[in-house]
């Protein structure tokens, strides 16, 4: 009997397992945590091992260090990039897929603002794929989806964290030449419970639901992004990434996938085609593009990126630049964030008591919190 796919504390929940088991006898089921994990029905599993051969994990590549053709990106249409999180590059490449009748498969939210993967074949549809959603998206069965629509000869550009663009082409098992992959410079995944806890403690300050999210709303400014809640009862709520207490337990590391804190993916060349980043550093190394309205950076990482940016050369503005300009700003390219001993306590008391105590209790800044923090261990 198969008792563990991988370690449990490197599992990244990218789903390669559930779409690979010939008998569909893995299902992805929440932790106490909130995180999705494979769980095995041993009565009808047949100890193929597809599982284990097929997780990124048991075939992690190394780094080799090629550093990728680097330029700062900003999409021409201004109206694309105010509704962009950072420079318009995802909407420009998903564009000229969909202009070349593809596919694209990205995180966008269901009826209850739970962050999934969908496919979406029309100009439309980008829309909702569009802006970071600092949630870890649920793969469902799109992996089968794009191995049916890549078969059928069809174009896909599939977008998603360093992990689970691993995990789809471990699925997969072969290159395919209509396949275009997209990941980020990735800080972590949170928590869906910790996301779900906080939208209802929201909805319950103005007594309503809520009827859309925008994660990184430019509001305040590109550098100083915000998240925008708006109510079905007319009302909306915004505050920056320094105060909002979703977003502030996401930079403080409280509420990640436990593999986040230990990423084997953490690399210089990817075998993503085109790897996506906020240029932070623009203000030093393009000062006449520093308007505050956000700069994309492209990691070019193969002939396939370099051949789909070209095409959408004539809706972007582009310049080369220095990878080790690029990089500055963005130390998760390379590296884990640190786990903090207070982690587990915050997660375990998601749920217990309302989102705003437990926010004050581990992340807040009077005196007595910011002494526990500085106690606190970091751990491996």
């Amino acid at each position: 009997m198969i008792s563990e796919i991988c370690k449990k504390k490197f599992c990244t929940g990218c789903s390669a397992c559930f779409s690979i088991c010939p008998l569909s006898c893995i299902s992805m089921k929440s932790d106490s945590e909130g995180f999705l994990r494979p769980v095995i029905d041993s009565k009808r599993c047949i100890e193929c091992k597809k599982c284990i051969k097929v997780c990124p994990i048991n075939n992690a590549k190394l780094d080799d260090v090629i550093a990728p053709k680097t330029f700062a990106i900003r999409i021409k249409d201004e109206s694309i990039l105010e509704d962009s999180s950072s420079g318009g590059l995802f909407t420009a490449l998903a564009q000229q897929i969909i202009f070349e009748e593809g596919v694209v498969v990205g995180a966008g939210f269901d009826n209850d603002f739970n962050v999934i993967h969908k496919v979406c074949d029309d100009f439309d549809g980008i829309k909702e794929l569009r802006k970071s959603k600092y949630v870890q998206s649920s793969i469902g069965t799109v992996f089968l989806d794009i191995k049916k629509f890549l078969d059928n000869g069809k174009k896909v550009l599939f977008s998603g964290t360093p992990c689970q663009v691993e995990g789809l082409k471990s699925f997969l098992g072969k290159d395919y030449a209509k396949l275009y992959t997209v990941d980020f410079i990735c800080h972590g995944v949170p928590s869906p419970m910790v996301w779900q806890d906080y939208l209802e403690y929201r909805k319950k300050e103005v007594d309503s639901k809520i009827s859309n999210v925008i994660f990184r709303c430019k509001d305040f400014g590109w550098r100083n992004y915000s998240l925008k809640l708006q109510f079905d009862n007319g009302e909306h709520y915004i505050d920056d990434v320094s105060n909002d207490y979703y977003l502030r337990s996401f930079i403080m590391n409280m509420d990640l996938r436990p593999s986040c804190y230990q990423c084997k993916f953490k690399k210089i060349h990817r075998i993503s085609d085109i790897t996506m980043a906020d240029f932070w550093a623009v203000d030093q190394i393009i000062p006449e593009w520093n308007d505050d309205k956000g700069v994309s950076l492209a990691f070019v990482q193969s002939k396939k990126g370099k051949n789909l940016l070209d095409a959408c050369e004539d809706n972007l503005k582009k310049k080369e630049i220095e990878f080790q300009d690029a990089i500055i700003g963005n130390p998760s390219m390379t590296e884990s964030v640190s786990l903090s001993s207070l982690r587990n306590k915050f997660i375990k008391d998601i749920g217990k008591f309302s989102f705003d105590k437990v926010y004050k209790k581990y992340c807040g800044n009077n005196l007595l919190v910011k002494i526990k923090r500085k106690l606190a261990k970091n751990v491996r």
